[in-house]
């Protein structure tokens, strides 16, 4: 196995002696991975040194004279799209800039360097880096679709481009947008693994708007919106969606469907999704699940709707909102035709 690779960014020579000694006491840990770092003391090393190929980055917040040389760390790699897991260790917590990119903001008499890198070893041992990292599997893909998908048909795609030049420039951007996306989802179509619970959720949603599948919460009631994708999309420069009136399917607690029964065959019926007007939606750590009812409809017009919510904060993942619509769609397509009276039709044909 790989070692874990890890920058330093420290000016004060005491820790950077502190995080060696951190190394070594990790180092000789059981199951614990052995570890390549490098140190550097200011900001211009720092931007310059690191690449995809490292699995963590700790910082200090005041670097050769800057108060801030932490925090401008940080924006650089941001703003050259690296993603790597940051970690600042340093005495002036409360001033460090809250980003996404730092995983963990340790004073320096909380805690210890042993305790970083094993943080760093769990994330890699997730297989995160070797995923989404510069290094990682999604990148090789992406060079694997531009090389061979997208760069011998680079004529077809540049007319599309001449086509729309004028009337929408961003329409070419959009589709390889979604041509690249759908070589990479095809990767996972022969997976049968179950999959993890937060896989059903998109947290925080990606949409600034509402769409099939966004959980919303009106009235303190949980709700999924089932209306279809294509009269929810705002269009034309008002924004003005194709329906007068947003579907919402309510959302009820395991607990209220289950009504005090303690019967695994009705739980696994549940979970299993085997109701035909009941769709399980699991609990995590964001969003408390429960059971959809397919049987309790609500409908708000537009303007209701925008005056009880806004911004949806969690979107069911599209493959999952492709079941639910199916199963939505097969219950109130179950109705049948009303009986005829076949009597006669029997007699003939069985005599």
């Amino acid at each position: 196995m790989k070692p874990l690779k890890i920058l330093l960014v420290e000016d004060d020579t005491d820790y950077q002696n502190l995080f060696k000694d951190g190394v070594e006491v990790f180092k000789n840990q059981p199951n614990n991975m052995d570890v390549d770092f490098e140190i550097v003391e200011d900001v211009y090393d720092a931007v310059n040194i690191i690449n995809v190929s490292y699995d963590g980055v700790i910082i200090d917040l005041h670097l050769g004279g800057n108060d801030q040389g932490g925090n401008e760390v940080v924006q650089i790699l941001y703003n050259e799209f690296t993603k790597i897991p940051i970690v600042f260790v340093t005495a002036f917590a409360d001033s460090v800039n809250n980003h996404p990119s730092v995983i963990k903001i340790r004073r320096r008499e909380d805690g210890s360097y042993h305790s970083d890198l094993l943080l760093f070893q769990q994330i890699r041992d997730i297989g995160l880096t070797d995923i989404i990292g510069g290094r990682g599997l999604i990148e090789q893909q992406l060079r694997d679709v531009y090389l061979e998908n997208l760069l011998p048909q680079i004529e077809t795609w540049i007319s599309y481009g001449e086509a729309y030049k004028e009337t929408d420039p961003k329409r070419t951007e959009r589709a390889l947008l979604r041509y690249t996306l759908n070589h990479l989802l095809q990767l996972l179509e022969e997976d049968e693994e179950d999959y993890f619970r937060e896989e059903v959720y998109l947290y925080p949603s990606v949409l600034d708007r509402i769409t099939t599948g966004s959980i919303v919460k009106i009235d303190d009631q949980w709700f999924v919106i089932l209306s279809p994708a294509c009269d929810l999309v705002p269009r034309g420069e008002n924004g003005v969606r194709n329906t007068d009136y947003i579907l919402l399917a309510e959302i009820e607690s395991v607990d209220k469907v289950l009504a005090g029964s303690k019967s695994k065959g009705k739980v696994r019926e549940l979970c299993t999704n085997k109701r035909d007007y009941y769709h399980w939606l699991p609990e995590t750590d964001f969003f408390e699940g429960g059971i959809l009812n397919f049987r309790k409809l609500k409908t708000l017009n537009e303007d209701d709707f925008n005056e009880k919510f806004g911004k949806p904060t969690i979107q069911i993942s599209p493959s999952f909102v492709k079941d639910i619509v199916s199963r939505f769609s097969s219950y109130y397509a179950r109705q049948g035709q009303p009986d005829i009276d076949s009597k006669d039709f029997v007699t003939r044909y069985t005599t």
